[in-house]
Order: structure tokens, then sequence, then C-alpha cells
């Protein structure tokens, strides 16, 4: 096993009525003036903006709306967080929201500790992180694990391009998870974010080094399991309280920490980088471009690293119970469940479904190669990367 540090010291609050907690755990960080961030105004709609602002009202925290971050964060959004924050003397951030949300206020917080701008923070910038204002986030949507992690992704001004920026000082303070606060998330953001949950795990599981970290491997079967047995109940019934739950929970395990890709060889996260350009490109709802990918991306894996066969059949016996013998055969018909998974939380089939042209996969693999392989089990550069477009294309 490799060396490896830990560390998660956000404080959750979760489940029904935790709401409660947060002009106290507010307090106990300083805050006084809060920026409330939030998406496009459902959190209106559901009665969630009422819960936080009523909360902060009864004690008497201040608090300035910087409303309308969109899916995929835009940098533009993040810069009029960071004006707002400034011009109203704030000194706490607060997200409402799901992962856009949490992952803009991130980068809100970095920048207005910053004098340039907040693009030279991204990772290969050349600006670096030295403080972050304070943050929080309620929570209204799984699946991105942005509560419980030290990173967020935003889009940038050029060709779309995702960034990201990471840093332990944009850990959360606290996080509030109450599950009924997903139940009027719709049926393709709240299957899109399972599928995002899983794929974390997959991206952690499927790593060089895997043969020596037992626990971690583990831990993650269990944590795919659950999301595979509950997110069918939340598409079946989106009240059903405990699927919700287990599904949040899962969410924020699958990355508090990077736990379990912790001690092994290190990853770029090949599914997220092509993800990352289908969103860029098509404005995608990024759980669903994780979907398109993971088949493909994993049975090409397979091909290209058979020494790691064993880790395939472990997968697919311990997360899916294939009963085969044969440790190839296993490892095929587990890639088949993943897809089989994905067919049953109603994600599109493949890339033309969604919508992809065929002229842009070529694009696409160039994009997602652009600052080097995408390396986890094995190399994937650029022609590995087409040839995983090609095969997700129908």
């Amino acid at each position: 096993m490799e060396n490896f540090s830990f560390y998660v010291p956000t404080t959750i609050h979760f489940g029904k009525g935790q709401i409660e907690n947060l002009s106290s755990s507010i307090k106990q960080f300083g805050g006084s003036k809060v920026l409330l961030a939030y998406g496009g105004g459902s959190i209106k709609k559901n009665g969630i903006y009422d819960a936080v602002t009523n909360e902060l009202k009864k004690a008497d925290i201040d608090f300035v709306d910087c409303d309308g971050i969109k899916p995929n964060p835009p940098v533009s959004d993040v810069r009029k967080g960071i004006q707002i924050y400034r011009e109203n003397s704030c000194d706490f951030i607060l997200a409402v929201g799901g992962g856009s949300t949490i992952d803009a206020a991130k980068a809100i917080a970095a920048g207005v500790c910053y004098d340039g701008d907040v693009m030279d923070l991204m990772a290969g910038g050349h600006g670096e992180i030295n403080a972050a204002a304070p943050l929080a986030s309620v929570l209204t949507m799984a699946g991105t694990g942005s509560e419980l992690d030290m990173g967020g992704v935003i889009t940038g001004e050029k060709n779309h391009k995702k960034h990201t920026i990471m840093h332990p000082f944009l850990y959360p303070k606290f996080s509030i998870l109450d599950p009924t606060y997903t139940f009027s998330v719709p049926e393709k953001h709240s299957m899109a974010g399972c599928f995002d949950a899983l794929d974390h795990l997959l991206e952690c599981y499927f790593v060089a080094g895997s043969e020596t970290t037992d626990v971690q491997n583990m831990m993650n079967e269990g944590v795919m399991r659950s999301i595979i047995k509950n997110a069918p109940k939340v598409l079946a019934n989106p009240e059903d309280y405990d699927a919700r739950a287990n599904i949040m929970w899962a969410s924020s395990m699958a990355l508090a920490g990077f736990q379990f890709v912790a001690g092994k060889k290190g990853s770029k996260w090949p599914m997220h980088g092509m993800g990352h350009e289908l969103s860029s490109l098509y404005d995608m709802t990024h759980g669903v471009t994780l979907a398109l990918i993971a088949p493909s991306y994993l049975a090409y894996t397979l091909e290209k690293a058979p020494q790691y066969t064993w880790l395939f059949a472990n997968f697919a016996r311990n997360v899916f119970g294939v009963s085969e013998a044969d440790d190839a055969t296993a490892a095929k018909l587990g890639i088949g469940k993943v897809k089989e998974f994905a067919d049953r939380i109603n994600m599109p089939k493949n890339l033309k479904e969604a919508g992809v042209e065929e002229s842009k996969l070529e694009y696409l693999a160039e994009k997602a190669t652009e600052w080097g392989s995408l390396t986890a089990l094995c190399e994937i550069n650029k022609d590995d990367t087409l040839e995983i477009f090609r095969r997700a294309f129908n």
C-alpha cells in the first residue's frame, strides 16, 4: 500500500430537521453576514429557501442572495459571487443546492481572498490559494459529493473548458444533509446523481495498486452495492426516505477525503475527463455523461490491461453478485451489469441518442487528453480515448 494522508474536517448534520443546526454552526465559525448562494430558484418553490432564511433571521444573521448559479457553473457566476461578497462585506458563504452550487461557492471562497482573477487559482494556473472564506452547504441534490470534499469544477470562458479548483481550505466547515430536501428533485437529475456517485466509486476502484488495498476496495464495494440497491427504490418512490437517505450518504462517502483511492498509485479519473468534455460541448448533465462513458471505458480498459482481470472479476462478484467461476467471463459480465444499471435508471442508451454528433468524437478525444493521458489502471491516450468515444456512440 502506498503512503497517504487522510483529512476530512467537515462536520455533517444528517437527517430530518437538521436545519435547526444552521445558525449556531455559522456563528461557531464567526459568520455574521452570509452570502447565500443558490441556483435557479427551485428552493423557493419547495420551501427550502424559507427554511434556511427563517433560521438565519431568528438568529439575527444578515444575508445577501447570490442566485442564478447555473449547472456546470461558469466562471462568470463565480466572479459575480465574488463581487457581491465584497460589496456587502460578507464573512461567510452558504451554498444551498447540489454540486454545481457548492462548487461555485468553493471558487468564490477562494476568489474573495485573492487579488487577481479567480481563474488563476484553477489547476494549472499561476495563482496560489493562501486563504479562503469559510463556507458551508445545505445539500438539496445527492450525487457529486462536493459537500464533503475539497474540490470543485468550474467552466471556463474559452471553449467552455472544465477547470478544477482544489485545496484543503475549500472543505465546507459543515454540511446539512436532510434527505427530505431531495424528495422534489426531478427523476432525471436524481438518477444522474446516483450514477455520478457510482462513477466516483468506480474511478477509485479501478486504479493501479488495488492489489494491496483490501480495506479501501471492500468498503468501496459496499457503498456501490447500496447505490445499486437504492437508486431503483428512489425511481419507484421519490419520497422513500430511507432510500433517499442511503443515496445521500453513499454519495457523500464516495469522495470523502478520497478515502477509497488512498494507498493506490493515483489516477487521472479518465471517465470524468471524458465526461467533462461532453458537458462542456453539449451542456449535458454530468452524471449522464458518466453513464454514457463508463461501460465502454471499463470494457476497453479490461482489454488493454488484462493483468487486472482479477479486479474486474472481484467487482462483478462482490458488487453485482455474479457467480461465474472463470475470471475473464465474470469480468465481462460485471461490465455488462454496469450498463444494465444505467439502463434501469433511464440513462440514455448511447452518445448518439444523447445528441452527440459522430463528427465531434475526435474533437472530444483531443480535448479530453489536452493536458496528457488519462491514466488509471493503464495509460489512456488520445487514440484510446477516441476508441472509447466511438464504442459509446452506438
